[in-house]
């Protein structure tokens, strides 16, 4: 068959749209297996643990938020457990932390053993009876009071105790404990398989076992980052001292974060001051988000009882120490107002965590629709004073893909927080990926708090992809910021965050905020733009009306007056 010579001229005229539908049509293709790959590139990375003790368990936080760094492909498992199932799962990473005193069983250790030609890593007590360290025995133990290697001095905060190993002779080591009587291998490697001679990683240890582990995963390592955020802004804060430090920075172009309370409660009277109620304040975070400021939610209310905004916790019952199971103003119900250990249970089970779950969904909707209704985007959440259960972060992670601070690392107590010093996606956070604060905050009260945060700097400093991360309460003046600003530009050399350039996203019954490329997308549901319309603009609705019922009044008596054609016949 041939084509005429319009219908070959036709055909030259689509083909250029027929070929730019097909490029079209394969973009999401294209996506889709670029996302695939990156996916598939991903580490995927089995934790074992072996533990008795709660307090043990805790420490599994603190290697989740490490790991975290480097993978968000995380299972985390018992090894009696793991035991018992006898699976073996498609890992590329293998990590053993053996932190009971209990001797492994047989099948224990054949649940690490049959993960061959992977990397190993072997943290704790009972490493040397696994099969890839069979050269290997403990000979003695030390107390250390510092971690060198790679460049790095650690000096810990309090002694630690470390093993003695045989046989290391012949093995790389990558940091060393310092102890009274000399240097002894740490963390050292036999090809891919790794050891770290401690049975706990507490404290500044995690920091030496978290930068082994950019060569066990084979990481590229960046310079430090810095972020600053202006912490406890709610409706009563004064807003001439917020614009003064949200000005100083940005006549400096220095992106920062600022945490917001949407809600003053006044402690004495119960009387709450919304943010729609403090409109000289809203102007000043309106203009500081345009000009380089990234707003986090700060809770909703920063209190529980009766404690004042920003002083109060809010997701913790700290008088009790415990989540929050039951309203603020009803009758506590613990432990020994049960008749047994597995009614309490009941309890916290049935009661409790539902209590909790709708507390934590109620201020995050609440906080959300009223930060959002004057203009204001949260695109992240802080817990106050970093205290929630683990529960809440699983809550927390339904709403928000971002989380700034530290974490409480179990229910047990809130009296243990801890970040690692660069950014983490954990399993523990069900997806939120978590923005580390390393260097404390200004203490009023302490003389020398600049100095403090400045030395602590100097220390985070040495590790990779670290954030030199802080807050600072503007009531405290613009003068003491210009000084901790001074003191930084020690750190001159490292870039600020701006967190409108990461991706985040806010979504919130039907409320969604999202950054990319430093910019924000809001979209809000009509009903809800609709009502708030109405209820700022509802003096406009007032002479409409009016005129409505003097028209209605004057016509309807026309109306009823004037006779029909049957009306006037019959007359």
């Amino acid at each position: 068959m041939t084509l005429s010579k319009k219908g070959a001229f036709s055909m030259r005229k689509i083909l250029p749209f027929v070929l730019l539908g097909v490029f079209l049509a394969l973009i999401p293709w294209q996506n889709a297996a670029a996302d695939e790959e990156m996916s598939s590139s991903e580490p995927k990375v089995l934790i074992l643990y072996h533990a008795e003790e709660q307090t043990q368990k805790e420490e599994l936080t603190i290697l989740d938020l490490l790991v975290g760094h480097f993978s968000s492909k995380i299972t985390i498992q018992s090894i009696e457990e793991a035991a018992a199932e006898y699976d073996k799962g498609d890992y590329t990473h293998v990590i053993y932390f053996g932190l009971a005193k209990r001797s492994l069983t047989e099948e224990e250790l054949f649940i690490v053993d049959q993960y061959e030609d992977i990397k190993k890593m072997f943290i704790g007590n009972f490493f040397e009876y696994f099969k890839d360290a069979q050269n290997l025995s403990i000979r003695d133990y030390r107390k250390i009071e510092a971690v060198s290697g790679d460049g790095i001095m650690i000096q810990l905060k309090e002694e630690k105790d470390m093993m003695l190993v045989n046989s290391v002779d012949t093995m790389e080591v990558l940091y060393e404990g310092v102890a009274s009587d000399g240097d002894y291998p740490l963390i050292f490697k036999n090809g891919d398989v790794y050891y770290v001679a401690a049975n706990s990683i507490t404290g500044r240890l995690s920091d030496a076992v978290g930068e082994s582990l950019f060569d066990f995963f084979e990481a590229d390592k960046f310079p430090p980052q810095k972020l600053i955020r202006l912490e406890d802004i709610h409706p009563r804060s004064d807003p001439k001292l917020l614009k003064q430090v949200g000005d100083y920075l940005a006549e400096r172009d220095i992106p920062y974060a600022v945490t917001v309370i949407p809600v003053y409660t006044n402690p004495e009277t119960g009387d709450r001051i919304h943010l729609s109620q403090a409109m000289e304040l809203v102007d000043v975070l309106k203009e500081m988000q345009e000009n380089g400021a990234s707003l986090i939610q700060h809770g909703y209310l920063h209190q529980y009882r009766k404690d004042e905004t920003g002083e109060g916790f809010e997701y913790w019952d700290v008088d009790n120490d415990r989540p929050i199971y039951q309203s603020h103003d009803a009758k506590v119900k613990l432990r020994e107002d049960f008749a047994s250990d597995e009614e309490y249970r009941d309890f916290v089970r049935n009661v409790g965590v539902s209590y909790e779950q709708d507390y934590i969904y109620s201020s995050i909707v609440n906080g959300v629709k009223e930060m959002t209704a004057e203009g204001l985007y949260p695109i992240a959440f802080e817990a106050p004073h970093y205290s929630m259960s683990q529960t809440g972060y699983k809550e927390l992670s339904m709403y928000f893909t971002t989380y700034v601070g530290q974490i409480q690392i179990s229910d047990r107590t809130y009296n243990g927080t801890y970040s690692p010093v660069y950014e983490s996606e954990p399993a523990g956070l069900h997806g939120m990926k978590v923005i580390p604060e390393t260097l404390g905050y200004i203490n009023p009260e302490n003389p020398n708090a600049v100095e403090e945060l400045i030395e602590e700097a100097d220390y985070v400093e040495q590790f990779s992809d670290s954030y030199l991360s802080f807050f600072y309460h503007p009531y405290l003046g613009i003068e003491t910021f210009e000084k901790v600003m001074e003191k930084m530009q020690k750190f001159d050399q490292y870039e600020w965050v701006d967190l409108k350039e990461r991706d985040h996203k806010t979504e919130v019954n039907g409320i969604v905020v999202e950054t990319a490329a430093g910019e924000i997308d809001v979209s809000r549901p009509i009903n809800m733009r609709m009502s708030e319309t109405m209820k700022n603009y509802w003096w406009v609705a007032v002479p409409i009306v009016i005129f409505i019922i003097i028209a209605l009044a004057s016509i309807l008596p026309k109306i009823r007056g004037r006779k029909t054609e049957k009306d006037f016949w019959l007359k």
